[in-house]
């Protein structure tokens, strides 16, 4: 049974929140303001809902002391259609968002496709006769582990930033289009303004370190896509 942490100032709302998560079968604790939620959080928690307008510590604050220490999937759940807080939110590691009200459905939809995501073991088996393990210059990714080094050192990222370098390695430099990258790895349609997973990507971009031989990690295609560099041959698209 996944275990989840709703985070919300309004009591009713969680409450909402919490019965309707234990009728989809899930074990769901409450937290109503930011300081609750940390003292809350460990790990034995599979996914976080975090309300963004919270009062003394919002969820933009939450989420930045979680992920200083913790990968645990994260959805914003947001009450303003603001480009500005969802950006921030998803720079700041958030996996997904959903604007408040919401379908309950679709919340379920989205809370079931980020832990899919990340049952690693079962991912494992289901791709057996896939690689394990990819090495560009001197990256290492390790499917199983769930882990990404450069040059021996670790890379901490969020499962969807891994799950979008994973898919960018799995296409062995070939052009990956932003509606695959979508559907394959958040679970949803693609749409331009909502610019989720170029942020992802974006933020992939900063954590990776600059390559020993020079060349970019990933290209940006104009109308087509992304191209992540393997080697010199794949730089000139």
């Amino acid at each position: 049974m996944n275990k989840l942490l709703v985070v919300d100032d309004d009591p009713e709302i969680a409450s909402l929140l919490s019965e309707l998560l234990e009728l989809e079968g899930f074990e769901v604790e409450t937290a109503n303001n930011g300081m609750q939620a940390l003292e809350k959080f460990d790990m034995s928690f599979d996914l976080i809902l975090l309300d963004i307008m919270m009062p003394e510590m919002n969820g933009l604050n939450v989420l930045s002391q979680l992920r200083s220490k913790f990968t645990v999937p994260v959805i914003f759940l947001t009450a303003k259609d603001n480009e500005y807080d969802k950006i921030i939110g998803l720079e700041l590691g958030a996996d997904d968002y959903i604007l408040k009200p919401f379908n309950d459905r679709e919340l379920i939809a989205r809370i079931n496709a980020l832990l899919r995501r990340t049952r690693w073991d079962n991912l494992v088996n289901e791709t057996d006769d896939l690689p394990q393990q990819y090495t560009v210059d001197k990256l290492l990714l390790n499917r199983k582990q769930q882990s990404v080094y450069y040059d021996n050192k670790y890379i901490e990222l969020t499962g969807t930033e891994f799950q979008v370098l994973l898919k960018f390695l799995e296409n062995g430099g070939k052009i990956i289009s932003r509606d695959t990258l979508s559907e394959t790895v958040l679970g949803k349609e693609f749409i331009p303004l909502a610019r989720s997973i170029d942020v992802h990507v974006s933020n992939l971009r900063k954590k990776l370190p600059p390559r020993s031989d020079g060349l970019p990690w990933i290209k940006t295609l104009r109308s087509k896509g992304y191209l992540f560099v393997i080697d010199s041959s794949n730089d000139n698209v």
